[in-house]
């Protein structure tokens, strides 16, 4: 678990974890903050990989407080960190919209405050800790990744082995018997979806069909 506090340069080292937003397995990287002032040697060294990592990944999302600052804010005079959201699949998220005034329009706050930086891309207004906009961030993200990359990958991935080919063409035979399973014969499909879990397994060397089964009759009374 890694360590969180309200000081800044806490986060050094990147942190990886993975997430299903929409149905689409993730790997999302939490990094170092990018800034200027008290930043120690080491806290540079990981705002550099930060950077990096940001270049090198697909979909990045910056994450700015919707707090005015009390002084001058770096990340939008630094050249290089600006450039960043020039990349594309670049989301900027406003955190802290619940510190906000009680009357205030958010939705009016948030193009306000992105006007004044010039930023043209997305911005979503969260807060982190109510949760307001987390739904609204998801689907922005999942609607995203299915534009962008789910067609086409689905479309262009490669089974570059004779026997992947063939088990996954196993697989494909038994969900469609157990499709055509009715309901009175629920052991027989359950049968079929057994047979197609061990045509995956053999190409992904592991097998986990019991929860599939729990859940399967966990629907159903079965007496002798």
């Amino acid at each position: 678990v890694a360590i969180v506090s309200p000081i800044a340069g806490t986060t050094r080292d990147i942190v990886e974890t993975t997430l299903d937003i929409g149905g689409y397995p993730l790997v999302v990287r939490d990094t170092a903050g990018l800034r200027d002032a008290g930043a120690d040697v080491i806290e540079r060294e990981g705002i550099r990989r930060a950077v990096t990592a940001a270049r090198e990944a697909d979909i990045r999302i910056c994450m700015a407080d919707a707090l005015p600052a009390a002084g001058p804010e770096p990340f939008w005079a630094n050249a290089e960190w600006r450039a960043l959201l020039d990349l594309p699949h670049t989301f900027v998220v406003l955190n802290k919209v619940d510190t906000l005034p009680p009357a205030s329009d958010i939705r009016g706050a948030v193009e306000a405050w992105a006007r004044a930086r010039g930023i043209g891309n997305r911005v979503v207004p969260l807060s982190c800790a109510s949760m307001f906009g987390w739904d609204a961030l998801m689907r922005l993200l999942a609607d995203d990744i299915r534009q962008s990359w789910a067609a086409g990958a689905a479309l262009h991935m490669p089974l570059t082995k004779a026997r992947h080919r063939q088990h996954l063409q196993q697989c494909l035979r038994h969900l469609d018997e157990f499709a055509r399973t009715d309901e009175a014969s629920v052991v027989l499909g359950a049968e079929e979806l057994r047979a197609a879990g061990n045509a995956l397994a053999r190409i992904t060397g592991k097998l986990g069909l019991e929860d599939v089964l729990d859940a399967l009759f966990s629907q159903f009374c079965i007496g002798k």
